[in-house]
């Protein structure tokens, strides 16, 4: 594909903006998209004065993407620690939660932050029973 010239933008902002019905109607995705083009060749400055589109709307899904994978990344811890205590005495656990990696989770004391807990899972469609 060629590169399009900074004239050839201008005309098809110039006959957009001409043909436009109201004054607030979107750019269509096929212009935005052939001046994203233009700025790998002519860079971002020179395709804004000639298009009159705001900088921000002209790399807005490069930024939209970037910032969709930095938020995935920072969603994912690489580790969690949690210190337990074992029970003092071997009572009957009162609730049991078996996660799908194999992993069990027993509370022997029935107190309000693991009955809140508990509900907050089940709550989450989390708990099977």
């Amino acid at each position: 594909m060629r590169a399009e010239s900074l004239d050839e933008l201008k005309m098809a902002f110039d006959v957009w903006r001409s043909k436009k019905r109201h004054a607030r109607e979107a750019v269509p995705d096929g212009l935005l998209e052939r001046a994203r083009r233009t700025i790998a060749v002519h860079g971002l400055g020179p395709v804004v004065r000639v298009t009159g589109i705001e900088r921000s709307r002209l790399m807005g899904r490069r930024n939209d993407l970037h910032n969709r994978r930095r938020a995935d990344v920072a969603a994912i811890p690489s580790f969690s620690r949690v210190a337990l205590v074992a029970p003092t005495a071997m009572n009957r656990p009162f609730a049991e939660i078996e996660i799908p990696t194999g992993v069990k989770l027993r509370f022997f004391r029935e107190t309000h932050e693991t009955v809140g807990f508990l509900s907050s899972l089940c709550g989450m469609g989390g708990a099977s029973r």
